[in-house]
C-alpha cells in the first residue's frame, strides 16, 4: 500500500518482506528436492573415494532443514531472510553452481509480481487450514491436491490516518 495505487513491477519485486516470504516458501518447499549427478571421473568426498560412473546427489531438502543454518527449520519464518542472506551452498531452491536453473531470477521476479498482485487486490482464505502435504510429481514436488483457497472478494484497504 505504501507504494501507491499503481506501483511499478520492479518496486513490487524489491519489497523485502514479500521476497522473504517467497524465499522461505522455497526453502520449506523447494520445487526439486534432489539433484542427482553421475561422476565422469573419480572423486574424493568426505573421506570416501568414489569411482567414475557412481551416482551422487545433493539433497536440497536436507540442506534447507539444517538446524545450524536455519534455526527451527520446520517453522515457516520469512523473517530469517530479512536479517541474513544465505550463502549459495546454504540455499538451493534452484540448484547451484554452473548448473543453477537458468530461469531462477525470472521465476523469483514472476513470483513476486503474482503474489503482490493477488494480495493487493483480493481477500483470500484457506479452505483447509493446516499443514500442506507435499508429494512427488515426476521430478518436482507439489502440494497433494493443490492448495484450495476461497475468494472472499476485493481487498478492503484501510483508510489512512
Amino acid at each position: 500500500d505504501a507504494l501507491g495505487p499503481d506501483p511499478a513491477p520492479d518496486q513490487l519485486a524489491k519489497l523485502p518482506y514479500l521476497t522473504a516470504v517467497i524465499d522461505e516458501t522455497l526453502r520449506r518447499y523447494p520445487i526439486v528436492d534432489i539433484v542427482p549427478r553421475v561422476l565422469r571421473k573419480p572423486w574424493r568426498f568426505g573421506g570416501y573415494e568414489l569411482p567414475a560412473g557412481v551416482a551422487v546427489a545433493a539433497v536440497i531438502v536436507l540442506v534447507h532443514m539444517r538446524e545450524d543454518l536455519y534455526p527451527n527449520p520446520e517453522r515457516f519464518e520469512p523473517e530469517r531472510f530479512l536479517h541474513k542472506k544465505p550463502k549459495p551452498h546454504e540455499y538451493l531452491p534452484f540448484g547451484g553452481g554452473n548448473r543453477r536453473c537458468i530461469g531462477a531470477a525470472f521465476s523469483h521476479y514472476e513470483s513476486c509480481l503474482a503474489l503482490a498482485t493477488v494480495l493487493r487486490e483480493y481477500e483470500l482464505e484457506l479452505c483447509e487450514p493446516g499443514e500442506v502435504e507435499v508429494v512427488r510429481r515426476s521430478l518436482t514436488l507439489g502440494p497433494k491436491g493443490g492448495v484450495r483457497m476461497k475468494l472472499l472478494g476485493p481487498r478492503r484497504v484501510p483508510a489512512s490516518s
